[in-house]
């Protein structure tokens, strides 16, 4: 009894279920039959003897015995003898019983082993149920594994071991004896809930946003008994409510390259199952399907044919496929021709689909009953899911996809809001308030919230704020708080303001009845907006009484490119119009009139009204790059590789935004990716520009080339050019005629000296890319360094500079013939940059003097390390030093 093996009744310790010859396995879920073998079982103890020495020979008969045993050894291939690893911790420790969980096991005397394997073990003595996995893992150090959890029929902790060569493991099923033999692992089937938040709650209709959702309720609860997010490749968001097409039975099977979309995107083949149709749309998508009913696969096939199977993804190889394929209704397996198929009530509740030649191209099926209602399927109508990104069990991280088009959960306020939705396990979808998903969950419009906004103009209906008294005169418009930038009803963060929500609403049906009123309502929130927004970006037009009946009704207003601003009133002590249905309404601005349907003593002092408006498109205010010069803000090398810098509003994230740069005198437009950084910031990287021809021109800056730059949210929509929002292709010119006091640094109006040159050049240069956090849009973070392996005595890594053309806000200067001596031209330094200085024409020296002094105090290897722009680089190019250490 007190062997461990014991504690696992002797019909567990076999199959837990049994089957006829030739069915198919249940997935994996079998108890092995090789736990004797593992290399910690006890071991029935020796009788010690004593022993002899023999100076004789061993005998002819016994080394011909052992001859032979050996030789039965090596025939029946007996595995050579592997230490198992001991372990340690396991990330993350919990997931759902889908699978799909890529856990990291940390330890030591990890071997790399095809037969390296980690075993999932559970056992119920009160139903005398168990399931045991063995999974092919990961090496990925002799300290760290990776496996991907299997499925499991039941939530429970696991008895997780690992084995290096598939036979020893480190401990036995179950044995709990010895700490650093196991490890335990979580399964639970929850729905994440509590209240979410969002940071990033706003982006454009083409999609592409990078939304992250907290669950801050979570952070301080108990891990394994918490509803929260639980990682894995079904981990995914919806933005807005499904569609229901559950009726559909026809689903088209095609292939292509893998993206992020896929949930075994970077594991496998590097190909993978689309699947399309009005049912559900996308790669790899979980198909949920009912008992009863036959459905239609109909293939695109060229490389890999098609199998319905039980085995799940852990296992996806051919010799185990084969073995379990699905009964169909018509058709065989595996195919690439239209096939039948008709879950049973004898189905498991999870099969799968993939293909018999690569592994992980296909995904999940959910098997329900025929009288169940839900879940929905999303349709390729509302193909609004996309994979999560698992950040911790209270963060995730969604790519927001393009609108669906049509869902907004409030129709009274401008963009499509919509509610985002989690789900664990890829098919059944929680909003964190707890309801029970639905054609239109119950909770829809009522959680955490995004918005949409597309290139349609909008104005909302005027929100009144009763009267506030001379309190306007302070100049200061009304505030909601910091986290109100887009909407004074919906946050920053996704939260709503219910109350606000509920005054848009009343506002939107008195406009909507104030065509049929015959007479003025008398009431105070009286005041009617007419005509549609012309302006640009996002704004709110601000409208006080500030004269009441009793000297005579006046108004003032003023326009906010954000809540809380403090700008001019436009406008005051304007006599109100008044006109029921329509007539002489005041024009604000850009389309923008007003009307009252009334006037009297309804109206007190101080009575408020905010409009909110947008103008289908950001407004761009200003560009600049990485310089101090302020003759041009945006400047660049012809070079190209320079960063320009756009400020505004409502740049609304999106995978489509692009910035354009054109001038008419060239025709050469270059068409740039835009990233985003926050809804007041862009960045575009020019590419290099041809100087214009005819070279330089007397009283121009030619052969430089200045243009217009316009942005495009959508990539197809650009905004008007504005007159000084341009950028100047234009190196940085130094001439002995030129003057470091007036000069601006182009041809016609060059630097006198080369350090007053350096100074104007771009700084912060760099060969890496940089982003910033959706809470910190001022901090950049650099992204990962790109290394090379050397190998001094040891491996060691070394950042990979790849050289002077790769490094963006790079810079060059042009020197004009003539020798430079003195100040600003020997000991020049090149203060942090990276830089080229070059002879424009004829010979160009640099004269250190007599006293032999430097001609540059630092620079460094422009081909070195990354560390080089610390100090900078300078390198000169048909420039002669005299005199010069």
């Amino acid at each position: 009894a007190s062997h461990p093996s014991a504690r696992v009744p002797h019909h567990a310790r076999l199959r837990h279920r049994a089957r006829p010859r030739g069915a198919p396995h249940e997935n994996t879920r079998t108890m092995s039959v090789a736990f004797a073998d593992d290399a910690r079982a006890p071991r029935r103890p020796r009788r010690h003897r004593a022993t002899r020495r023999s100076s004789r020979p061993l005998p002819l008969l016994a080394a011909a015995f052992f001859a032979l045993c050996a030789s039965c050894a090596r025939a029946l291939n007996f595995p050579k003898y592997v230490a198992p690893p001991y372990l340690q911790r396991l990330e993350p420790p919990k997931g759902h019983v889908v699978g799909g969980t890529t856990v990291r096991i940390y330890g030591g005397g990890f071997a790399r082993n095809a037969n390296l394997a980690v075993r999932f073990a559970y056992y119920d003595s009160s139903t005398s149920t168990a399931e045991v996995d063995v999974v092919s893992a990961t090496f990925i150090d002799f300290a760290t594994i990776e496996v991907v959890t299997p499925p499991r029929a039941t939530a429970s902790v696991v008895h997780l071991t690992v084995t290096n060569n598939g036979v020893g493991y480190s401990a036995m099923p179950l044995n709990t004896d010895d700490q650093g033999t196991y490890l335990t692992f979580t399964y639970v089937a929850t729905a994440p809930l509590g209240t979410w938040y969002l940071r990033n709650a706003t982006g454009h209709s083409t999609g592409g946003a990078v939304v992250e959702i907290e669950n801050r309720a979570q952070n301080s609860m108990n891990l394994l008994t918490d509803a929260n997010f639980l990682p894995g490749v079904h981990l995914r968001c919806r933005f807005g409510n499904p569609s229901d097409q559950s009726s559909q039975t026809t689903i088209t099977v095609g292939e292509e390259t893998k993206t992020s979309e896929h949930p075994w995107f970077g594991r496998g083949s590097l190909d993978g199952y689309k699947l399309t149709g009005n049912r559900v749309a996308g790669q790899g998508q979980t198909l949920v399907l009912k008992r009863g009913v036959t459905y239609t696969f109909q293939f695109m096939l060229t490389n890999h044919p098609f199998v319905l199977t039980t085995v799940e993804p852990s296992r996806w190889h051919e010799s185990i496929l084969r073995e379990n394929y699905l009964p169909l209704a018509s058709g065989s397996l595996p195919t690439t021709s239209t096939i039948t198929f008709t879950p049973s009530a004898s189905t498991p509740n999870t099969i799968f689909y993939t293909s018999t030649k690569d592994p992980f191209v296909g995904g999940m099926i959910i098997v329900i009953d025929s009288g169940a209602t839900t879940p929905f399927q999303t349709g390729a109508a509302k193909a609004n899911t996309v994979r999560a990104e698992w950040i911790s069990y209270s963060k995730i991280r969604c790519v927001a996809p393009a609108w669906d088009g049509s869902t907004d959960d409030d129709s009274d306020h401008g963009g499509a809001q919509v509610t985002v939705f989690v789900s664990n396990d890829g098919y059944s979808y929680a909003s964190g308030q707890g309801g029970a998903d639905a054609a239109t969950p119950a909770d829809a419009g009522a959680a955490t919230t995004f918005t949409y906004y597309d290139d349609h103009a909008f104005n909302d209906v005027p929100v009144y704020y009763p009267a506030s008294g001379t309190t306007y005169q302070d100049g200061v418009a009304l505030s909601f708080g910091s986290k109100y930038v887009y909407s004074s009803i919906y946050a920053d963060d996704g939260s709503k303001d219910s109350a606000l929500a509920t005054a848009y609403t009343n506002a939107a049906t008195a406009h909507a009845t104030e065509a049929a009123a015959s007479a003025g309502s008398a009431v105070a929130n009286d005041l009617v907006v007419e005509g549609t927004y012309a302006g640009v970006g996002l704004g709110w037009y601000e409208v006080v009484l500030d004269r009441d009946s009793s000297s005579g009704e006046t108004y003032r207003w003023r326009f906010h490119t954000e809540i809380g601003s403090n700008v001019d009133w436009a406008g005051t002590f304007q006599a109100i119009p008044v006109s029921v249905n329509s007539g002489s309404a005041a024009t604000l601005s850009n389309g923008i009139a007003i009307r009252f349907t009334s006037a009297g003593a309804h109206h007190v002092l101080g009575d408020r009204w905010l409009i909110r408006v947008y103008g289908g498109g950001p407004n761009v205010v200003a560009a600049s790059t990485t310089h101090d010069d302020t003759t041009y803000p945006a400047r660049g090398p012809f070079t190209g590789n320079t960063e320009i810098t756009l400020t505004g509003q409502a740049f609304f994230a999106s995978s489509a935004m692009k910035c354009k740069l054109h001038d008419s005198d060239t025709g050469v437009t270059q068409t740039l990716e835009a990233f985003f950084d926050s809804s007041k910031r862009l960045r575009c990287i020019t590419n290099a520009h041809e100087e214009r021809s005819g070279g330089e021109v007397i009283g121009t800056f030619r052969p430089c080339v200045k243009k217009t730059i316009q942005v495009a949210i959508n990539g197809v929509t650009w905004t008007a050019t504005k007159s000084g929002l341009d950028f100047l292709f234009c190196d940085i010119y130094v001439s002995k005629d030129g003057s470091d006091t007036y000069g601006s640094g182009t041809p016609n109006d060059p630097f006198l000296t080369i350090q007053r040159a350096i100074e104007s050049a771009l700084g912060e240069p760099r060969s890496y890319n940089i982003h910033y956090e959706l809470n910190n849009p001022n901090t950049a973070i650099r992204g990962a360094s790109q290394y090379r392996f050397s190998s001094f005595g040891k491996t060691s890594k070394v950042p990979i500079n790849k050289g002077y053309g790769y490094y963006v806000n790079r810079d060059r200067i042009r020197i004009s013939s003539g020798t430079y001596a003195g100040a600003g031209n020997i000991g020049i330094h090149p203060l942090g940059k990276m830089l080229e200085a070059v002879a424009k024409d004829g010979t160009v020296v640099i004269d250190c003097g007599d006293q032999g002094y430097s001609g540059v105090l630092v620079s460094g290897d422009r081909h070195g390390r990354e560390e080089v722009t610390n100090s900078g680089s300078i390198s000169f190019m048909n420039v002669i030093h005299n005199n010069c250490k």
